[in-house]
Formats: C-alpha cells, sequence, structure tokens
C-alpha cells in the first residue's frame, strides 16, 4: 500500500499521468538552502510535506471541481527585502495568484501581512508563532492591521493559553516574566501577561534585557518569585541560564517555563559567550518546562487526507531525505486549508453561475478575497496536526509541553485549544522536591509576643507583690501613731507604698501585646500608660526614699546645723512633690508634642526546613509604640532619673555606717538606694539589647522591676512588722541614739540595750580606739619636744595659742630655761548625781588644770552637757549642774573589758579616773556597779533628734 502511494507520487509529480481541469496558482514563500540565516529547514524541510498534500488532492476527483492548485515556490532566504521583493516579482509575473502561502520568517512574514489585503489576496503561514494584534485605533476607529492573514500553526496566544492551564493545574497565581527585548519576545511576552491577567494570574515582576541578562535576572532574584515564564531565543538562553545557575534560581522550588522550539540539546551547544559548562546549564535547566507547538497529532483517527497522522509521517520521512522541519505537519494540513477554501469558493461561485468570475480574478477584485476569508474563517477539519480551526486567523490548535527529565525532554502534556483542555500524557511530571513549587514564597506572618506562661507567671507575682503592698500600707497606717514607726514618717512609707503599687502594675501592662490582646488592638493607649506607671511609680518610691536619706545627710554632715533647725515630713514631701512635677511636665510635654502611635517593626525572616513546608517564609514581626522622636524622649526621662539615682547613691553611700533609732529605717533606706540604682542600671542596659526578643526582654524587665520593688518594700517594711511582733510594748522604750563615723565601719545596727552581745562588741571596740588614742598622745608629746628644742623661747606660746582650740593638746612650758610639762588633758570625768547610783564624791578625782580657774571662763556648762550625752566634762567643782527630768536606774553586773571600760552606742559612760591602769573600785573597794539609763518618756532622747520624727 504504501509502495502504490510513493509511486503515485512519483508519477504525478513528473506529470506522467495528465491533470484534467484548471490550475489555481499560489505563491509559495520559503526560506531555501543558501539562505544565510541558518533556517533554511523551514524550507527545504517542508516542500516534501507540501508535495505530498498536493500528490494527495490529484488523487481526489471531486476536490476543487477537477482543478488543482499549482504552488510556486520562492525563497525568501528569512530576510524581508528578499522576501519583498519574492512576493512582488511573484505578483507581477506569471498567472494572478489567488493566494501567498507563507512565509516562514517573521522578519518576511509580517510586512507581507501588513500589505496582502491591498491587493485583495489571503496569506496563510505555515510557520509563523508570532503573535500579531489584530486591531489598532485609527482615529475613532479600530482598524485591523492583519485582515488578510492566517496561519496553521498555533501562535503565542495559543502557547500562552497552554501555559495558563498549567497554571490552573497546579493552583499557581502568580508568576514573573523576563523576556529579550525584540520585537518578537517583546510581544509574546506582552500578550502572556495579558492573557494571564484575564485569567486572574498576577504577574509580580516583568524583567527585560537587550544584551546581558545579568541585571534582569537578579531584579527576579530579588523578588521572590517562583514561576518564571522566560521569553528569548537560544543563545541567549544560554546566557540566561548561567546567571540563574550563579544566582542559585534553580531547585525544588523554581520552576522555569520556556520556548519549546529550541533544538535538541540546546544547552550543550559550544557558547564562548558563557562561563558556564554544559553541565552546570543542564543542573540550572533541571525540570524546566517547554512549551511548544505539536509537530504531529497524537491521535490515530483518520485526517481529511485519508491518512493516519502516523502514516503521513512514514510517507514524510520517506520523501524528505535528509532535510526536516517541525513544520511539515503544518506545511501539510495548510495546503489542504487552502484547497478546501477554494473549493468552497468555486462551489459557491458554480452555484451563482458566476464560476467565470474566478478565473477572471484579478487583484482588484474583493469578492473573491472576501469568499476565500469566510471560507478559511469556516474551516473544521481533522489534519494530521489535529484539528484545524481558525479564530480571528489564528489557528485553534494543539500545543505540548515537554519537561527536561535525567537529561531528555520528555512530552507530558497536550493542550487543545479546540476545547481549551489539558491532556497529561503516560509521562508524569516530575519534581525535585516530590511535589509541585509554589507560585510564591508561602509568607507567614507572626507577631512576636510574650508567651503565655512567662506572662502568668509574672502576673502572679506582681499581683502577690500589690497584695503584699496593701498588707504593708494597712500594717502602717494601723500603727502610724505607733513611736516605733512615727520615728520613721508613715506618710512617706505611705509614698513609698504607692510607688511600689505603681511598678508592679506596670509588670502587667509591660506583658500585654498583640498576643494577650489580639492582632486588632491598639496598643498604643497601652504603651503610654506603661510610662506613666514606671516614671511616677518611681518617682514616688524613690523619691520617698532619696528625700528620708537626704534628711538623714544632712543632719549628720551640716555640723553647723542649729538644733532648733529641723527638716520635717512637708518638707521631704515638697522634695517628692518637685519630682512629680517634673515628670508631669516630661509626660504631658511628649504626649501633646509627639504622641506614642501603634507600629509594626520586621524583626527578621525564617525559611522552613521542614519537608512539609517546603517554601514557607516566616516573617516575625513586633508591634512596638514609637513616636518621631521617642530616643530623644527616652533619653531624658534616662537622663533625669540617672541623676537622681546617682545622687541617690551619693547621699546612701555617706549616710552608710549611720544608724538612727530615732530614724530606725535610715540604713534600710539605704540598702534600698543601692539595689535600685544597679538594678535600674543593668534593665535599661539590657533591655535596649534584647528589646527585639518580646519574651526575654519582658521577662528581664519584669524580674528587675519586681525585684526592686519587693526588695525596697521588704527592706523598709518587714523589720517594722518584725520589731513590733517581738516588742509590742516598742512605744515604752527608745534605742540608744547613734552616730555617724565617717572613719570606720559600724559594728551594727545601734544594738539594744538588753543585748549583752552588742555592749560587748561596743566595749572592745573602745579598748582599740582608746590604745590609739594613747600612741597619738605620745607623737604629740614626741612632736611638743622637738618644737621644744627647735624655739624653745617660743614654743610656750605657740602651745599655748593651740590649746585655746577645741582640740585637747599636753602643753609645755619653760621657767628659767628649763622645761616643765604640763598636763592640760581632761582631767575628770564627773556624772551629775541625777544620773548615776555612785556618789560623785567617790568617782570624783580633781587635778589641776590651768585652763580653767577662777578668772578663766571656759565653754558653757550645758553646751558641754548637751553636746556629750548627759556625761559632763569640765572643770573640777563644777558639779552644780542643772538636775536632768527624772529617770530610774537598773543596775547589773558589769560586763567590762579590759581596760575597765564600757561604751553605749557612742555615748561615754567613764567609771574610773583618768589613770587607765587604775582598777575600777570604789574608795571602800567594793566593785562598781554599771548603770543602765533608761528614759521614762521621750523627753531624754536628745531635742534635735526628736524635731525630725514629727
Amino acid at each position: 500500500m504504501m509502495f502504490a502511494y510513493i509511486c503515485w507520487i512519483f508519477l504525478v509529480s513528473f506529470r506522467i499521468f495528465p491533470i484534467g481541469g484548471r490550475q489555481i496558482t499560489i505563491s509559495g514563500l520559503y526560506p531555501m538552502r543558501g539562505g544565510s540565516t541558518g533556517d533554511s529547514q523551514e524550507g527545504d524541510g517542508v516542500i516534501p510535506a507540501v508535495e505530498l498534500a498536493l500528490a494527495r488532492m490529484r488523487d481526489i476527483p471531486t476536490l476543487l471541481i477537477g482543478h488543482s492548485i499549482h504552488i510556486v515556490h520562492n525563497d525568501t532566504e528569512c530576510k524581508m527585502a528578499v522576501g519583498m521583493q519574492a512576493f512582488f516579482e511573484s505578483l507581477g509575473s506569471g498567472p494572478p495568484k489567488f493566494m501567498i502561502f507563507g512565509g516562514a520568517c517573521p522578519s518576511v512574514t509580517t510586512p507581507i501581512a501588513e500589505s496582502v489585503h491591498f491587493w485583495n489576496i489571503v496569506q496563510l503561514s505555515y510557520a509563523d508563532t508570532t503573535p500579531r494584534p489584530r486591531q489598532k485605533k485609527d482615529g475613532e476607529a479600530e482598524k485591523d492591521l492583519y485582515p488578510n492573514f492566517f496561519s496553521t500553526v498555533p501562535s503565542e496566544n495559543d502557547i500562552g493559553a497552554a501555559r495558563i492551564k498549567l497554571f490552573q493545574r497546579f493552583n499557581w497565581t502568580k508568576a514573573a516574566t523576563i523576556h529579550q527585548n525584540t520585537p518578537r519576545f517583546s510581544l509574546a511576552q506582552t500578550t502572556q501577561v495579558n492573557l494571564a491577567v484575564e485569567r486572574g494570574i498576577n504577574i509580580t515582576v516583568k524583567a527585560d534585557f537587550a544584551y546581558d541578562p545579568l541585571e534582569a535576572v537578579q531584579k527576579i532574584n530579588s523578588s521572590n518569585a517562583r514561576i518564571i515564564m522566560g521569553f528569548f531565543d537560544e543563545d541567549m538562553a544560554r546566557k540566561v541560564f548561567c546567571h540563574v545557575y550563579h544566582q542559585k534560581l534553580y531547585g525544588r522550588t523554581y520552576v522555569w517555563l520556556l520556548p519549546g522550539w529550541y533544538s535538541h540539546r540546546w544547552w550543550t551547544r559550544p557558547d564562548n559567550s558563557t562561563t558556564c559548562t554544559p553541565q552546570q546549564l543542564f543542573i540550572a535547566l533541571k525540570g524546566y518546562i517547554g512549551t511548544d507547538i505539536l509537530p504531529l497529532s497524537t491521535r490515530s483517527e483518520k485526517t481529511i487526507s485519508g491518512w493516519t497522522p502516523a502514516e503521513y509521517e512514514a510517507l514524510y520521512n520517506a520523501e524528505r531525505g535528509t532535510e526536516y522541519s517541525v513544520f511539515h505537519g503544518y506545511a501539510y494540513d495548510g495546503v489542504w486549508v487552502m484547497a478546501k477554501a477554494l473549493d468552497r469558493v468555486l462551489r459557491i461561485l458554480k452555484d451563482q453561475n458566476d464560476e467565470e468570475s474566478f478565473w477572471k480574478f484579478d487583484y482588484k477584485n474583493s469578492k473573491i478575497a472576501n469568499l476565500l476569508m469566510q471560507a478559511m474563517n469556516e474551516t473544521n477539519f481533522m489534519g494530521v496536526t489535529g484539528p484545524v480551526q481558525f479564530r480571528g486567523g489564528e489557528r485553534l490548535g494543539c500545543t505540548m509541553h515537554k519537561q527536561l527529565q535525567d537529561d531528555v525532554e520528555v512530552k507530558v502534556a497536550e493542550y487543545y485549544a479546540v476545547t481549551d483542555s489539558l491532556n497529561l500524557t503516560e509521562n508524569q511530571f516530575w519534581w525535585e522536591g516530590g511535589e509541585p513549587p509554589r507560585d510564591e514564597i508561602e509568607v507567614i506572618e507572626q507577631f512576636l509576643t510574650v508567651s503565655s506562661v512567662t506572662f502568668i507567671l509574672t502576673a502572679s507575682i506582681a499581683f502577690a507583690g500589690i497584695l503584699m503592698s496593701i498588707g504593708f500600707l494597712i500594717f502602717n497606717m494601723k500603727h502610724r501613731n505607733q513611736r516605733y514607726i512615727k520615728m520613721s514618717s508613715p506618710f512617706l512609707n505611705n509614698l513609698i507604698i504607692l510607688g511600689g503599687i505603681l511598678t508592679y502594675f506596670s509588670v502587667f501592662l509591660l506583658g500585654m501585646d498583640r498576643g494577650t490582646m489580639g492582632p486588632t488592638v491598639s496598643l498604643a493607649n497601652i504603651c503610654k500608660a506603661r510610662a506613666w506607671c514606671l516614671c511616677i511609680g518611681f518617682t514616688l518610691a524613690f523619691g520617698a526614699m532619696f528625700s528620708k536619706t537626704w534628711r538623714v545627710h544632712r543632719i549628720f554632715t551640716n555640723v553647723r546645723m542649729k538644733r532648733k533647725q529641723v527638716i520635717k515630713d512637708h518638707q521631704l514631701f515638697a522634695i517628692v512633690g518637685f519630682l512629680l512635677v517634673v515628670d508631669l511636665v516630661i509626660l504631658v510635654t511628649w504626649e501633646i508634642v509627639d504622641s506614642l502611635q501603634d507600629d509594626v517593626k520586621e524583626i527578621f525572616k525564617e525559611t522552613s526546613n521542614r519537608p512539609e513546608e517546603l517554601d514557607v517564609l516566616y516573617i516575625y514581626k513586633l508591634a512596638v509604640c514609637e513616636s518621631r522622636n521617642t530616643m530623644i524622649w527616652l533619653a531624658i526621662i534616662y537622663a533625669y532619673k540617672g541623676v537622681l539615682l546617682i545622687f541617690g547613691l551619693f547621699l546612701a553611700w555617706e549616710t552608710r555606717h549611720v544608724s538612727i533609732p530615732a530614724l530606725n529605717d535610715s540604713k534600710y533606706i539605704g540598702m534600698s538606694v543601692y539595689n535600685i540604682t544597679i538594678m535600674c542600671c543593668l534593665g535599661v542596659s539590657l533591655s535596649f539589647v534584647i528589646q527585639d526578643n518580646p519574651a526575654a526582654s519582658h521577662g528581664l524587665v519584669s524580674i528587675f522591676i519586681l525585684f526592686c520593688a519587693t526588695i525596697t518594700l521588704t527592706l523598709v517594711f518587714v523589720p517594722k512588722v518584725v520589731e513590733l511582733r517581738i516588742n509590742p510594748h516598742a512605744n515604752e522604750r527608745i534605742r540608744v541614739v547613734g552616730g555617724l563615723d565617717k572613719g570606720r565601719p559600724s559594728p551594727g545596727n545601734a544594738a539594744s540595750i538588753t543585748s549583752s552581745a552588742k555592749v560587748r562588741i561596743i566595749a572592745e571596740e573602745n579598748t582599740d580606739l582608746r590604745k590609739k588614742l594613747v600612741e597619738s598622745d605620745k607623737k604629740v608629746k614626741e612632736l611638743e619636744d622637738e618644737l621644744f628644742k627647735l624655739v624653745p623661747e617660743e614654743a610656750p606660746l605657740l602651745l599655748r595659742l593651740d590649746s585655746d582650740s577645741d582640740v585637747p593638746t599636753h602643753s609645755l612650758s619653760r621657767e628659767n630655761g628649763g622645761a616643765k610639762p604640763i598636763d592640760l588633758s581632761p582631767n575628770s570625768v564627773h556624772y551629775h548625781p541625777s544620773t548615776t547610783s555612785i556618789p560623785s564624791s567617790q568617782l570624783e578625782t580633781k587635778i589641776p588644770n590651768p585652763d580653767y580657774s577662777e578668772e578663766t571662763e571656759g565653754p558653757p556648762e550645758e553646751e558641754m552637757y548637751e553636746n556629750y550625752g548627759g556625761v559632763w566634762l569640765g572643770p573640777p567643782g563644777a558639779a552644780d549642774k542643772p538636775e536632768e527630768p527624772d529617770i530610774f536606774n537598773f543596775d547589773y553586773p558589769c560586763d567590762l573589758n579590759q581596760n575597765g571600760t564600757m561604751q553605749q552606742d557612742s555615748v561615754a559612760e567613764v567609771h574610773r579616773t583618768y589613770d587607765d591602769k587604775a582598777p575600777l573600785r570604789t574608795p571602800d573597794s567594793s566593785p562598781i556597779r554599771c548603770v543602765m539609763e533608761i528614759p521614762q518618756s521621750p523627753y531624754e532622747i536628745p531635742s534635735f533628734l526628736l524635731n525630725y520624727t514629727n
């Protein structure tokens, strides 16, 4: 059978069999062998298919009513000038040409398609896939640019529709395009983009290039696109994918959709314009999908010629020799399209008894052209390339998708434009990740929030702290009239408690974010509340402690302060009020001038590494409150609070050795100041470092706040609670007064007079100080001896002038050239009769003192008495000191040191003569009993201290 067909074609080709009827001449335009563009296969490879079609038509006598088609072959060399010349020469020579068959190259086809309607002829292309806009604005009307142009090969529009079907199948809704900046590919890209937009596909980025595609590839990379459609020729494709390889735009998360008409294994061809090897290009290309026309239908049904596509392919392969064109099937179907259209026109004219007008056709007769275009648009038959139909001059043909799998391009799907359907083949799509990539990185936005566990824990502690503060407040108010509580300024303590409650409450506000309040809740008001609570709470608590510390420092460092000058609580309230006013000025100004607003800050991005999340990008954001100049406002607040902290730290350090029973919490206040200063410095510094981690930031800042508030409240109030629990009648008893000694560390907290252990410690310390005093006296005597050796005449006068000062000295005088030492140190220690149970006559030892005589008036007795805490230091015979208020005596065996001395909190009690070595006994040799002085009323406390506890 096949042999018979071949013989028949041979006989017809050489006109051995005579053909009846007339010939219908058609001009054929092909790029033939010898052209310089390398596209000769599109001409030489299709001519055997054209001859097969013409030969097969002659075997059908009813076709064309017995007439035949004759195609005149013209070489265009794929050049516009040569093609236009061939076109005009074919029209100007020989019989009229009813149709133009060709060309193949866009540079030739496009100018001819724009002009054939002027000659009232129809053009049919078999190889040009360039999509052409059919309409153009001409004033107010739209003009058809290519009214007489048809193509049997699907254009880029059909290829674009086939790509759209892939998008729909794999649920891709976003893509990017990159195209070579030439008319052919620019138009193809524009057509594809318009079609994609019509189908609801978003083109996220459109990149183009002229020569070097590097910037275009970088643009694609920065867009995070995953589905990328490319429009460029084969040579440029190697350059593009070399950059793709270096930019790493390949792998399981990317899909490249390219033209499918590139040559076989095109990436392996030598190309000096790229720096990549074929293997590197293959790595970048692996899995790409090429969309191309379907050379032949895969169906097994017979076509209009009576042959199946497979039978036709066998005849073509036998006829073509070494020439081949992928468009041979479309050329074969194109000849049948022209034959069917001409047959339709002849039959119409025959029915109209106007068949002769067909043969009288000239290029001015538009009737034949109109009938031909009508017949072309009505074409509908099964060809070797599939169903043949036209819509707007374009073929509703078949396209295919082929994928690069294991170094081989495999057909995986076919698209039929007539039914707009995508049919998968037996070869499945291959995906490196096991499933189709996403059309974009799936972006999951997550807000960084405080973990619920952390918030519940810190909130619980803060709530407990508030309850504790309320308990302290109740305790403080209930016992405010107790002397022990009253001396510590209970109303100032209330300010400390209120400040603690506000700082505890700020912990709740710090934990309120998008996680606890919801993603749509505004945080601006919460942020403002945080600032106000922390600032005012800090000022109330620290300001109250600061003012109390300042009072202690004022009392014990200003030695010239008159005892009638007092610092009362209302003055301390004024200090706290001033600090609050400064806070309010800053916060109100901030609110009015540059108010805090809601804002969302992107912290970092993270790509998921889990297999089930193939291409998922997590973007972590943080809801913050910011103003235009947030850092400036914070700097103002931190500078103000910092100065306050530094000054408070200085005062606490200066009063570190003070233990004042009348101001019984002074030492604890100082400890609290240290604690707050250190914690604030650490908290502020670390909060800036970890501010982008809300969980850690909230936990750390909350710990500092809770620690500061809790330690402060417990240091200030727990000792008071313990004291009143141990001694409910603290109102009847006052601890012995302490003092400020910057030269030595304090031995303790001014022990209770009932504590023999602390009495022993103080006694031992007194012994050490007395030893130092003896050493100092020896040194003074040595220096005086040296002075007399140097200036013997002037030394007595100098020492006399020095003895007029308050510093005790040992004076020496020389008479008649001899040195006679005179002891000018205190000569007696005399207790007032009302303050001791031992008769003063038994304790008094009189030693002449030249500094105090009847002619010389000493210091005021009252001042000397009061300055030494009830111990009279003065000249002999001055025992008539005014009596003090009544006190009762409680004597117990002395617990004395080796020197027989005892000291109670800086109140000297000396019960012996000046001689340190003398035994401590009464004249009747009986042991001396120590006397503890316990006032029966608060009036016995030095008045200058009682004035500060009002």
